[in-house]
């Protein structure tokens, strides 16, 4: 059995709700130990303080002990500080426990560069302000914001219990004509019960932390998952390419 290791925000809510349903094609040989760390969801640049560094190994090490082939880390932060703050955070993970890791910041670029997406409807959950930052990361990549949309919500616990209505209504709303991809920063939002859905609606995919997490987690194994309920990321299409050294 292969371990796919989800290192998560303490202050996470919604990134482990998926996932267990979306590999259930693959649970027989798959199994996905969590571990938290305690880091701030804006840190202001590429580097790591050396208290954030620690917490990130104290994770990466209860990982490495459970027997993880990969690691994840799914907070949001590294898409506020850019690709530069992701792969510092991915390196440290590596060096830790000891296998491969990227973030959901890498996975979500790749899979915009592979699947050849130049502009997007940004969404989320948190501020006007958080929302700049992370546009300011997708133009770095070279991608063209659409639109931008900010719910203003205070607390993960708010983003992870919006009614999935409510949510897809959201993104509906948030997409324009030249949007190629609705994107969804971050992991709370309960976004994975609509995604085929709204995929369906909008003619276009849907990409939400969560989910792209998952994906991540499965390439950084080379497994594939054929589960079209929970949308395009997992039906046989282009998946991320999860190299921390990537971009």
């Amino acid at each position: 059995m292969q371990r796919i290791g989800h290192l998560l925000p303490a202050t996470s809510l919604g990134a482990d709700r998926w996932t267990a349903q979306i590999c259930a094609p693959v649970q027989v040989e798959t199994a996905h130990p969590g571990a938290r760390a305690s880091l701030p969801e804006i840190q202001y640049g590429p580097g790591l303080a050396p208290s954030h560094t620690v917490e990130l190994e104290r994770g990466a090490d209860q990982l490495a002990q459970a027997g993880v082939d990969g690691i994840v880390w799914h907070g949001t932060s590294a898409g506020l500080d850019g690709a530069a703050h992701a792969r510092a955070v991915a390196r440290v993970i590596e060096r830790t426990a000891g296998v491969r890791a990227s973030t959901v910041t890498l996975g979500q670029l790749d899979l915009l560069a592979r699947e050849g997406i130049h502009s997007l409807a940004l969404i989320t959950a948190g501020s006007e302000r958080a929302a700049g930052r992370l546009a300011d990361t997708y133009l770095a990549a070279g991608l063209r914001i659409a639109s931008v949309t900010a719910l203003g919500l205070a607390t993960p616990r708010e983003a992870a219990e919006l009614p999935v209505a409510k949510v897809r209504r959201v993104l509906l709303d948030a997409d324009t004509a030249d949007a190629q991809c609705l994107v969804v920063a971050g992991t709370e939002l309960p976004v994975a019960p609509v995604a085929a859905l709204v995929e369906r609606e909008v003619g276009k995919p849907v990409h939400d932390g969560a989910r792209v997490a998952v994906r991540t987690g499965l390439d950084l194994l080379g497994l594939d998952v054929e589960a079209p309920s929970w949308g395009a990321l997992f039906t046989g299409g282009v998946h991320a390419g999860v190299c921390c050294d990537s971009h």
